[in-house]
Protein backbone atom coordinates (compact mmCIF):
# COMPACT_ATOMS: atom_id res chain seq x y z
CA UNK A 1 0.00 0.00 0.00
CA UNK A 2 2.83 2.75 0.64
CA UNK A 3 4.10 1.51 -2.47
CA UNK A 4 0.99 2.93 -4.05
CA UNK A 5 0.99 5.85 -2.16
CA UNK A 6 4.43 7.07 -3.12
CA UNK A 7 3.58 6.28 -6.83
CA UNK A 8 0.19 8.17 -6.93
CA UNK A 9 2.13 11.31 -5.32
CA UNK A 10 5.36 11.06 -7.74
CA UNK A 11 2.82 10.47 -10.45
CA UNK A 12 0.81 13.30 -9.25
CA UNK A 13 3.20 15.95 -9.04
CA UNK A 14 4.40 15.18 -12.64
CA UNK A 15 1.33 15.91 -14.12
CA UNK A 16 1.01 19.04 -11.49
CA UNK A 17 4.53 20.58 -12.55
CA UNK A 18 4.80 19.91 -16.33
CA UNK A 19 0.96 20.77 -16.62
CA UNK A 20 1.67 24.22 -15.23
CA UNK A 21 4.64 24.59 -16.79
CA UNK A 22 2.60 23.99 -20.28
CA UNK A 23 0.16 26.89 -19.30
CA UNK A 24 3.23 28.87 -18.63
CA UNK A 25 4.58 28.13 -21.92
CA UNK A 26 1.77 28.38 -24.20
CA UNK A 27 0.04 31.43 -22.10
CA UNK A 28 2.74 33.34 -20.39
CA UNK A 29 5.60 33.11 -23.37
CA UNK A 30 6.12 36.85 -24.71
CA UNK A 31 6.29 36.75 -28.98
CA UNK A 32 9.87 36.32 -29.10
CA UNK A 33 9.70 32.92 -27.72
CA UNK A 34 7.12 31.19 -29.49
CA UNK A 35 9.56 28.87 -30.85
CA UNK A 36 10.75 28.18 -27.29
CA UNK A 37 7.53 27.58 -26.16
CA UNK A 38 6.56 24.96 -28.82
CA UNK A 39 9.57 23.16 -27.91
CA UNK A 40 8.78 23.30 -23.91
CA UNK A 41 5.15 22.20 -24.59
CA UNK A 42 5.92 18.91 -26.44
CA UNK A 43 8.41 17.77 -23.96
CA UNK A 44 6.11 19.02 -21.20
CA UNK A 45 3.40 16.83 -22.86
CA UNK A 46 5.58 13.56 -23.07
CA UNK A 47 6.62 13.70 -19.53
CA UNK A 48 2.99 14.43 -18.36
CA UNK A 49 1.90 11.46 -20.07
CA UNK A 50 4.62 9.38 -18.65
CA UNK A 51 3.17 10.31 -14.99
CA UNK A 52 0.02 9.24 -15.82
CA UNK A 53 1.27 5.81 -17.26
CA UNK A 54 3.54 5.56 -14.79
CA UNK A 55 0.35 6.21 -12.47
CA UNK A 56 -1.92 3.33 -14.54
CA UNK A 57 0.55 0.74 -13.93
CA UNK A 58 2.93 1.43 -11.23
CA UNK A 59 4.86 -1.77 -12.03
CA UNK A 60 7.55 -4.16 -9.49
CA UNK A 61 10.44 -5.68 -11.51
CA UNK A 62 11.44 -8.84 -10.54
CA UNK A 63 14.42 -10.91 -12.48
CA UNK A 64 17.25 -12.98 -11.74
CA UNK A 65 18.39 -12.96 -15.14
CA UNK A 66 16.32 -16.34 -16.05
CA UNK A 67 13.09 -14.46 -15.51
CA UNK A 68 12.01 -10.81 -16.01
CA UNK A 69 8.41 -10.34 -13.94
CA UNK A 70 6.43 -7.31 -14.32
CA UNK A 71 3.81 -7.17 -11.22
CA UNK A 72 1.54 -4.28 -11.69
CA UNK A 73 -0.19 -2.55 -8.82
CA UNK A 74 -1.92 0.69 -10.17
CA UNK A 75 -5.07 1.16 -11.84
CA UNK A 76 -4.93 -0.69 -15.17
CA UNK A 77 -5.53 -3.73 -12.97
CA UNK A 78 -9.32 -3.40 -12.72
CA UNK A 79 -8.70 -3.82 -16.66
CA UNK A 80 -6.40 -6.90 -17.44
CA UNK A 81 -2.99 -7.70 -18.57
CA UNK A 82 -2.95 -6.86 -21.64
CA UNK A 83 -3.73 -3.23 -20.58
CA UNK A 84 -1.09 -3.44 -18.09
CA UNK A 85 1.83 -4.41 -20.40
CA UNK A 86 0.43 -2.24 -22.74
CA UNK A 87 0.70 0.84 -20.19
CA UNK A 88 4.02 -0.46 -19.14
CA UNK A 89 5.29 -0.84 -22.40
CA UNK A 90 4.45 2.88 -23.26
CA UNK A 91 5.98 4.54 -19.79
CA UNK A 92 8.87 3.37 -21.04
CA UNK A 93 8.16 4.85 -24.58
CA UNK A 94 7.52 8.15 -23.43
CA UNK A 95 10.72 8.32 -20.91
CA UNK A 96 12.70 7.51 -23.90
CA UNK A 97 10.67 10.28 -26.31
CA UNK A 98 11.18 12.88 -23.86
CA UNK A 99 15.00 11.90 -23.92
CA UNK A 100 15.01 11.72 -27.52
CA UNK A 101 13.49 15.18 -27.78
CA UNK A 102 16.21 16.94 -25.72
CA UNK A 103 18.48 15.81 -28.03
CA UNK A 104 16.54 17.47 -30.90
CA UNK A 105 15.91 21.02 -28.96
CA UNK A 106 19.42 21.09 -28.33
CA UNK A 107 19.46 20.87 -32.77
CA UNK A 108 16.89 23.15 -32.61
CA UNK A 109 18.82 25.66 -30.89
CA UNK A 110 22.15 25.68 -32.75
CA UNK A 111 19.80 25.86 -36.19
CA UNK A 112 18.31 29.03 -34.66
CA UNK A 113 21.74 30.52 -33.51
CA UNK A 114 23.72 29.79 -37.09
CA UNK A 115 20.52 29.05 -39.88
CA UNK A 116 17.00 30.84 -39.04
CA UNK A 117 14.41 30.49 -36.99
CA UNK A 118 12.53 27.27 -37.96
CA UNK A 119 8.43 27.53 -38.47
CA UNK A 120 6.07 26.05 -35.93
CA UNK A 121 4.87 23.53 -37.81
CA UNK A 122 8.35 22.23 -38.94
CA UNK A 123 8.85 21.65 -35.18
CA UNK A 124 5.44 19.89 -34.64
CA UNK A 125 6.27 17.93 -37.82
CA UNK A 126 9.59 16.59 -36.45
CA UNK A 127 8.25 15.78 -32.94
CA UNK A 128 5.67 13.93 -34.92
CA UNK A 129 8.84 11.92 -36.76
CA UNK A 130 10.23 10.89 -33.74
CA UNK A 131 7.86 9.81 -31.64
CA UNK A 132 6.27 7.84 -34.18
CA UNK A 133 8.34 4.98 -34.41
CA UNK A 134 8.44 5.02 -31.04
CA UNK A 135 5.07 4.19 -30.70
CA UNK A 136 5.01 1.86 -33.76
CA UNK A 137 7.80 0.15 -32.02
CA UNK A 138 5.68 -0.40 -28.46
CA UNK A 139 2.93 -1.47 -30.70
CA UNK A 140 4.95 -4.13 -32.03
CA UNK A 141 5.56 -5.71 -28.54
CA UNK A 142 2.16 -5.46 -27.28
CA UNK A 143 1.15 -7.16 -30.01
CA UNK A 144 3.00 -10.46 -29.48
CA UNK A 145 1.75 -10.11 -25.77
CA UNK A 146 -0.32 -13.39 -25.70
CA UNK A 147 -2.46 -13.92 -22.27
CA UNK A 148 -2.20 -17.37 -22.13
CA UNK A 149 1.53 -17.39 -22.12
CA UNK A 150 2.59 -14.23 -20.90
CA UNK A 151 0.67 -13.96 -17.46
CA UNK A 152 1.59 -16.07 -14.59
CA UNK A 153 0.13 -16.83 -11.69
CA UNK A 154 1.66 -15.40 -8.37
CA UNK A 155 1.39 -19.10 -6.69
CA UNK A 156 3.90 -20.33 -9.39
CA UNK A 157 6.87 -18.28 -8.99
CA UNK A 158 6.42 -18.19 -4.95
CA UNK A 159 5.56 -14.39 -4.73
CA UNK A 160 3.39 -12.94 -1.66
CA UNK A 161 -0.28 -13.35 -2.28
CA UNK A 162 -2.71 -10.40 -3.07
CA UNK A 163 -1.78 -10.09 -6.87
CA UNK A 164 -4.10 -10.21 -9.08
CA UNK A 165 -1.58 -11.32 -11.55
CA UNK A 166 2.25 -11.34 -12.91
CA UNK A 167 3.44 -10.71 -16.38
CA UNK A 168 6.19 -12.91 -17.91
CA UNK A 169 7.09 -14.86 -20.49
CA UNK A 170 9.34 -14.43 -23.76
CA UNK A 171 7.53 -11.31 -24.98
CA UNK A 172 8.17 -9.48 -21.32
CA UNK A 173 11.97 -10.72 -20.97
CA UNK A 174 13.55 -9.55 -24.42
CA UNK A 175 10.93 -6.32 -24.58
CA UNK A 176 12.05 -5.27 -20.98
CA UNK A 177 16.09 -6.14 -22.17
CA UNK A 178 15.54 -4.30 -25.24
CA UNK A 179 14.01 -0.82 -24.09
CA UNK A 180 16.20 -0.98 -21.02
CA UNK A 181 19.40 -0.94 -23.33
CA UNK A 182 17.67 1.40 -25.67
CA UNK A 183 16.75 3.73 -22.28
CA UNK A 184 20.81 3.45 -21.56
CA UNK A 185 22.27 4.32 -25.40
CA UNK A 186 19.47 7.17 -25.44
CA UNK A 187 20.58 8.63 -21.95
CA UNK A 188 23.79 8.54 -23.37
CA UNK A 189 23.64 10.36 -26.95
CA UNK A 190 21.93 12.96 -24.54
CA UNK A 191 25.02 13.48 -22.40
CA UNK A 192 26.95 13.78 -25.27
CA UNK A 193 24.61 16.18 -27.15
CA UNK A 194 24.73 18.42 -24.27
CA UNK A 195 28.69 18.73 -24.14
CA UNK A 196 28.82 19.64 -27.61
CA UNK A 197 25.63 22.51 -27.73
CA UNK A 198 27.55 23.68 -24.38
CA UNK A 199 30.19 24.14 -26.42
CA UNK A 200 28.07 25.65 -29.33
CA UNK A 201 26.13 28.31 -26.72
CA UNK A 202 29.90 29.16 -25.50
CA UNK A 203 31.72 29.65 -28.48
CA UNK A 204 28.76 31.23 -29.84
CA UNK A 205 29.62 35.35 -28.63
CA UNK A 206 33.63 34.85 -30.28
CA UNK A 207 32.71 33.11 -33.38
CA UNK A 208 29.69 35.84 -33.76
CA UNK A 209 32.04 39.04 -32.64
CA UNK A 210 29.05 41.45 -33.68
CA UNK A 211 26.30 39.88 -31.15
CA UNK A 212 25.69 42.62 -28.08
CA UNK A 213 26.47 41.83 -24.46
CA UNK A 214 22.85 41.23 -23.80
CA UNK A 215 23.14 38.06 -26.57
CA UNK A 216 26.22 37.02 -24.71
CA UNK A 217 23.82 36.52 -21.78
CA UNK A 218 21.24 35.13 -23.38
CA UNK A 219 23.18 32.45 -24.46
CA UNK A 220 24.99 31.89 -20.45
CA UNK A 221 20.94 31.33 -19.80
CA UNK A 222 20.74 28.74 -22.18
CA UNK A 223 24.06 26.96 -21.17
CA UNK A 224 22.08 27.24 -16.96
CA UNK A 225 19.38 25.23 -19.24
CA UNK A 226 21.11 22.66 -20.65
CA UNK A 227 23.47 21.93 -17.78
CA UNK A 228 20.20 21.37 -15.87
CA UNK A 229 19.25 19.28 -17.93
CA UNK A 230 21.79 16.80 -18.26
CA UNK A 231 21.21 15.40 -14.67
CA UNK A 232 17.62 14.51 -15.78
CA UNK A 233 19.07 11.15 -17.73
CA UNK A 234 21.18 9.98 -14.57
CA UNK A 235 17.82 9.31 -13.31
CA UNK A 236 17.36 6.89 -16.18
CA UNK A 237 20.81 5.36 -15.83
CA UNK A 238 20.30 4.62 -12.49
CA UNK A 239 17.15 3.07 -12.88
CA UNK A 240 18.85 0.49 -15.97
CA UNK A 241 21.90 0.32 -13.23
CA UNK A 242 19.32 -1.40 -10.55
CA UNK A 243 17.43 -3.13 -12.66
CA UNK A 244 20.96 -4.96 -14.43
CA UNK A 245 22.49 -5.42 -11.32
CA UNK A 246 19.55 -7.63 -10.36
CA UNK A 247 19.93 -9.49 -13.37
CA UNK A 248 23.13 -10.63 -12.98
CA UNK A 249 22.75 -11.21 -9.52
CA UNK A 250 25.00 -8.87 -8.41
CA UNK A 251 22.55 -7.85 -5.43
CA UNK A 252 18.93 -8.76 -4.95
CA UNK A 253 17.12 -6.70 -2.34
CA UNK A 254 12.58 -6.20 -2.52
CA UNK A 255 13.65 -2.77 -2.67
CA UNK A 256 15.05 -2.76 -5.73
CA UNK A 257 12.27 -4.37 -7.32
CA UNK A 258 9.87 -0.93 -6.11
CA UNK A 259 12.56 1.40 -6.69
CA UNK A 260 13.30 1.43 -10.32
CA UNK A 261 10.22 2.92 -11.68
CA UNK A 262 10.35 5.15 -8.57
CA UNK A 263 13.98 6.22 -9.77
CA UNK A 264 12.64 6.73 -13.51
CA UNK A 265 9.58 9.20 -12.84
CA UNK A 266 12.09 11.70 -11.04
CA UNK A 267 13.35 12.68 -14.54
CA UNK A 268 9.59 13.78 -15.82
CA UNK A 269 8.97 15.84 -12.00
CA UNK A 270 12.35 17.60 -11.95
CA UNK A 271 12.79 18.42 -16.29
CA UNK A 272 9.84 21.45 -15.94
CA UNK A 273 12.24 23.00 -13.56
CA UNK A 274 15.01 23.38 -15.78
CA UNK A 275 12.61 26.38 -17.49
CA UNK A 276 10.76 27.54 -14.29
CA UNK A 277 14.00 28.01 -12.62
CA UNK A 278 15.87 29.96 -15.50
CA UNK A 279 13.58 31.55 -18.00
CA UNK A 280 12.70 34.98 -16.32
CA UNK A 281 9.18 34.82 -18.11
CA UNK A 282 8.36 31.69 -15.82
CA UNK A 283 10.74 32.55 -12.78
CA UNK A 284 8.89 35.44 -12.16
CA UNK A 285 5.56 34.00 -12.26
CA UNK A 286 6.38 30.89 -10.18
CA UNK A 287 8.11 33.67 -7.40
CA UNK A 288 4.69 35.42 -7.60
CA UNK A 289 6.34 38.43 -9.61
CA UNK A 290 3.90 39.17 -11.74
CA UNK A 291 5.66 42.55 -12.74
CA UNK A 292 8.60 43.13 -14.34
CA UNK A 293 11.03 46.25 -15.18
CA UNK A 294 10.88 47.92 -18.33
CA UNK A 295 14.66 48.00 -18.24
CA UNK A 296 14.59 43.90 -17.94
CA UNK A 297 12.39 43.69 -21.00
CA UNK A 298 13.77 46.33 -23.23
CA UNK A 299 16.80 44.28 -22.80
CA UNK A 300 15.54 41.07 -23.69
CA UNK A 301 13.90 42.61 -26.74
CA UNK A 302 16.92 44.57 -28.12
CA UNK A 303 18.88 41.28 -27.93
CA UNK A 304 16.41 39.02 -29.40
CA UNK A 305 16.18 41.89 -32.40
CA UNK A 306 20.45 41.92 -32.51
CA UNK A 307 20.35 38.09 -33.04
CA UNK A 308 17.82 38.33 -35.58
CA UNK A 309 19.36 40.93 -38.02
CA UNK A 310 22.89 39.26 -37.96
CA UNK A 311 23.76 38.57 -40.78
CA UNK A 312 25.80 34.94 -41.52
CA UNK A 313 29.54 35.55 -42.29
CA UNK A 314 31.14 34.51 -44.56
CA UNK A 315 35.12 33.91 -43.80
CA UNK A 316 36.77 32.73 -47.61
CA UNK A 317 39.43 30.67 -47.07
CA UNK A 318 41.69 32.20 -49.42
CA UNK A 319 42.19 36.03 -48.57
CA UNK A 320 40.94 35.56 -44.83
CA UNK A 321 38.40 38.25 -44.85
CA UNK A 322 34.85 38.53 -43.44
CA UNK A 323 31.78 39.28 -45.35
CA UNK A 324 29.00 40.84 -43.53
Amino acid sequence: MLYQNVQVVLSALGVVINGFTLILALTKSPRIMRLCAVIIAIKTTTDIMASVMNAFTMSRIVTDGNYIFIIPTGYCTSIGPTACYSGHMFYICFLECNLIWMISSYIFRYYILYVKDPKRKTIQLTAFCLITPCFFHMTAWISFFERKTDVIPFEKVGLEPGNIFILGGTVVYYSTITLFIQLFITGILVVCSYFWIRRVLINYSQIMGAISRETKNLNKLLVKIVTFQVFLPSFIFLGVFLFFIQFFNVYHHVLLEYSISIVFMLSPILSPFSYLLFVPHYRNFFLFKRTRSDSTTSLELRAMRMRNRTTRIIITSTSGTVIV
